[in-house]
Order: C-alpha cells, then structure tokens, then sequence
C-alpha cells in the first residue's frame, strides 16, 4: 500500500477521533459542570421611632441587606446536590459584629427527598408575612429561642439544622427536623459551645406551588407543626431538666386568584406549653419560656402588570397572651404597608408598625412603640450554566415582603 496513502488514512482518523473526543469532552464538561448562582437584596429604610409615648428616634436602617452564593451539581443517580452561603448585616444592636452568616448548608435532593446539612433558617413558623422586615413580627409569628438572651433576633431565626422532608405527590410535605439553637444563657466565659441537637420537631404542610395559585383554587396553604426543646440544668440553674412544646397551625386563602388583581387572607396560630414554674416575665429569655397563645393574620393585595409584581398593600396585625403569670400580660400589634415596583428589582416601601403592651411585658419592654419606614428594597438574583428547575430560589431563602 502507497505510504502517502496510508499516511492520509491515519490523519484523516486522528483528525476524526479529535473530532470525536472533543465532543464527547465538550459534552461531559456540560453535565458536570456546576451550576453557578448568585443573589443579593439590600434593605434600606429611614426608621422613626416613638417609643413609650415619649422617646423619639430616627436612624438610618439597612440590616437584613445580605449576599448569598450557590451552586448545584448533578449527582451520579437521579440525585443533585447544592451547597450555599450566604452572609446578612445584623440588627444594628445585635452583638453578632459587623457580618453574620446565617446561611451554610449542603443539600441533597430529589424529585420526593430533600436532605439537609448546615446552618439555615430554622423552621420556627409555617407562614410568611408581608412584613418588611422577618424580625417586624417575630415575636408574633416564630418560636422564641429558650437557650438565648433575647439581645438578638438572630438567635431565634438561625441556627445549625439538620432536615428531611418527603415530598407526597407534588403539594404535601412532611418534614423531620432537628436544630441547635444558639445557647447563651447560663453561658461559662471562654467555654466552646456544643452542638447537639436541643430540639427537634416535625412539619406536614399541604402548598399549592407558587406557579399554580393563579389557578383559581382557593387553599394555598395548610400547615401544622410541633417542635420540642431540652432544656437542661445548664439553661435552668436548676436540678431538673424541662421539654418545652410549640405547636403551630396554619393556612393561606387565595381569596381572589386573580392573576393581575389579586387578593390572600394568612392566619397562624401558635401555643407554647411553658414553664409551669415561671409566673412572672422578668428578663427577655422568659418570653420564650413562659406559657402563651398567639395569632397572627394579613391580609394582601398584589397588582402584577407583565406578569411582574407592581404594588402592594397589606394590613397584618397579632395578638399574643401570656394568661398563666401571677399578673396577666398581653401584647397586639398592627402594621400596615405599602410596595411599588420603581424599577427592576427595586422597590420603594413604606410601612407603619404599632404595637401595645400590657403587665409584665409592659415593665419589660415598654408600653408601645410606633414605628415608621421609608426605604428601598433591592432583589437581584441570576444563575450561569442553568442546568435544573428552580425549586427554591436563593431568594426564596430570604424573607419576602411580597411572599
């Protein structure tokens, strides 16, 4: 055979399974390179405060503004990982310094099982207000933190958690969880914390998905939970160690699917067993542990135009009883706000929170405070090498005004 020839066939192969092998690679590449996603919302508002009829205060508010980076990767089964952190400022009277990272988890899922690691939300309520701020109503609406001081919100939002939820056809939820919540009080100078586990608990929600409530079906959402925490003689100074059960209920009405006018109706309920030998409320730390019942409700109007959000309304407003202490104490509150769309991921807010105590919380707390906001809410939120479907956005990890 002509060694040219030969010469030619050879090339022409090599040339081939290049040809070939940077497919293959190219496509390789594709499947397992991970997706990149990147989120950031800045909170910032002008707040005016008079509390107990007579102090005044304004300041310049950007707390809860944070940045959160994740990514996600297909697995070798049907299976996907994801991995996210994400750091948030503070309340401005937090102890928790300039930075605080509130979320750094891996999670691992499927199209019926979520598992969970790290540090997140922790699931302390079933509902999500349209409040300007998670922390407006957080006495109201979440489980108090019985281990913490009470000098800071986080302590009841955050926490090391550890999850599994099973996914029943496309809309009901069972979630098993387990939490560390921050534990300071009682807390030895110098000591490292442990992590274990000091409550645990379990969710079943039924939840219409968000791309399905235009539908004209009436029931978003249906909840119920129970949580349970330990405390022990370090968190009680006493001899004997003490549960602490929370119970939640809940639901979500559409009471008008409109996909441009629309109208909901958010109620939640929670009860918290307490302490039966704490019959006064004396410090912060007492509010979580002592017996209460609450209720807090909203109702919200939202126009969208293009199929995007445009203004907002909403009127949200609770009721909270300690019944069980020597002298009874109770707390209402009513807040109002409004949200219009200036821009593409901006939004001008303003909302009025007033809120009246009675008893022990009165001396604790003070009597009432008004509070006015003036501000600006900023979202953005984009994703590179799109592989999957957004279950749950990294947004959707933050508190929403517009839930």
């Amino acid at each position: 055979m002509n060694s040219k020839y030969l010469a030619k066939k050879i090339h022409m192969a090599a040339v081939i399974c290049v040809v070939v092998f940077s497919s293959v690679a190219k496509d390789a590449l594709s499947q397992v390179t991970p997706e990149f996603a990147v989120a950031a919302r800045g909170v910032f508002s002008g707040n005016y405060d008079n509390e107990n009829s007579g102090v005044q205060s304004a300041v310049s508010d950007f707390s809860d503004s944070g940045l959160l980076m994740g990514l996600r990767q297909k697995l070798y089964s049907n299976w996907r990982s994801r991995f996210v952190m994400g750091m948030q400022f503070p309340d401005a009277d937090s102890e928790l310094g300039q930075v605080f990272y509130h979320q750094v988890f891996i999670q691992i899922e499927n199209r019926h099982n979520i598992i969970k690691f790290g540090r997140s939300r922790i699931k302390g309520t079933l509902v999500e207000f349209p409040t300007l701020r998670d922390d407006d109503a957080l006495r109201f609406t979440d489980k108090l933190n019985p281990f913490a001081t009470g000098s800071n919100t986080e302590d009841s939002q955050f926490g090391n958690v550890i999850e599994y939820t099973r996914i029943f056809g496309k809309r009901v939820r069972l979630t098993a969880h387990g939490e560390h919540y921050t534990e300071s009080v009682f807390a030895i100078p110098n000591q490292v914390e442990e992590f274990g586990l000091n409550s645990v608990g379990a969710n079943l929600e039924y939840r219409v998905p968000k791309s399905q409530r235009w539908n004209r079906g009436v029931i978003q959402q249906i909840g119920a939970a129970v949580n349970v925490f330990f405390l022990e003689d370090k968190h009680l100074g006493v001899g004997r160690s003490k549960e602490i059960v929370n119970v939640i209920a809940s639901t979500i009405l559409n009471i008008h699917p409109d996909p441009v006018n629309f109208w909901d109706f958010r109620i939640q309920g929670k009860y918290t067993n307490g302490l039966t030998a704490l019959t006064s409320l004396v410090s912060e730390v007492d509010l979580a542990r002592a017996q209460s019942k609450t209720l807090y409700a909203s109702l919200r109007y939202l126009r969208r135009t293009l199929e995007q959000p445009a203004f907002q309304a909403s009127l949200a407003g609770g009721y909270k009883t300690y019944s069980d202490l020597i002298r009874v104490s109770n707390q209402w509150q009513v807040v109002g706000n409004v949200a219009v769309r200036i821009g593409d991921g901006l939004d001008l807010v303003t909302q009025a929170l007033y809120e009246n105590r009675t008893g022990d919380l009165a001396l604790l707390l003070g009597e009432d405070i008004l509070r006015i906001q003036v501000g600006f809410v900023y979202n953005l939120e984009r994703i590179f090498n799109s592989q999957f479907g957004d279950r749950e956005s990294l947004l959707n990890l933050e508190h929403g005004y517009i839930p």
